[in-house]
């Protein structure tokens, strides 16, 4: 069928701030990065950003920073960055997100966007798979606690940003492994920085087509897929109280587990 119509104004690239920001002026460390490939995932993240500006830092390149939170004052500081599609091509996914967690120091990191579902059966068009587990030939890494017991209720209270959400009933899917098949190019970079730094990661991403289909998605599934996403990401960093007690990246201990392990 047709795709549903979203209830959110996708921004445009000429939307962005246009001035960079002295880095004095941001507030580190920030609460959670957010990381995302393809100009459509950025500007989903872009649009529930509140508060946003842009600075530069010799070491990450551009940063947007805004906030995200509840009605009650409690915020959440988020920086949300670019990286290029595949983990270890120059500003590819490894090298942006060792250096947004070593300047930025956030409690956690977060891949958002779309990607190709596997299984049309079990998943459809604009859900979401959220996962932080990952199982390669090589890997083989189950959720930490913080993070497993965050995606078991990243869905409550989450309303998909549809005009007819009723009526499409769009899921997230909280019980998803990555393939690596899928998310390789977008997503390995992250796993590597962020355990080799000791951070919690986590993937959100839309589904904007399947593998097993001839045709690659229309411009308007990829556009639903990555707002679904970042809609999604939202209604986790709009309960800042969950996130209260995680601990910031610190590099002063991540280099004395280096010399340790």
């Amino acid at each position: 069928g047709s795709p549903p119509e979203l209830s959110v104004k996708l921004p445009k690239l000429c939307d962005l701030p246009a001035i960079s920001s002295s880095w004095e002026t941001v507030e580190l460390p920030v609460d959670i990065v957010l990381l995302a490939v393809e100009d459509c995932e950025f500007l989903s993240c872009f649009a529930y950003l509140k508060e946003p500006f842009k600075s530069y830092h010799i070491s990450t390149g551009p940063v947007y920073f805004g906030c995200m939170g509840d009605d009650q004052g409690k915020k959440m500081k988020i920086a949300l960055m670019r990286c290029s599609k595949g983990p270890d091509v120059p500003q590819g996914s490894l090298s942006v997100s060792k250096d947004a967690i070593s300047v930025l120091r956030p409690k956690a990191i977060f891949s958002v966007g779309a990607c190709s579902g596997l299984n049309s059966k079990k998943v459809k068009l604009g859900d979401v798979v959220v996962s932080a587990k990952l199982i390669t030939a090589v890997y083989k890494t189950p959720p930490s606690r913080d993070i497993g017991n965050l995606i078991k209720h990243v869905a409550d209270g989450w309303k998909a940003p549809l005009q007819n959400a009723d009526e499409y009933n769009a899921k997230v899917h909280c019980d998803g492994l990555i393939d690596i098949t899928v998310y390789l190019f977008c997503f390995l970079g992250v796993y590597a920085a962020a355990h080799d730094f000791k951070t919690e990661w986590v993937v959100v991403k839309g589904i904007k087509d399947f593998v097993d289909e001839t045709h690659s998605s229309s411009k308007k599934w990829n556009e639903i897929a990555c707002v679904m996403a970042a809609s999604v990401v939202a209604n986790i960093l709009n309960d800042p109280v969950i996130f209260q007690d995680w601990p910031h990246f610190n590099a002063g201990i991540a280099s004395c587990l280096n010399l340790l392990f």
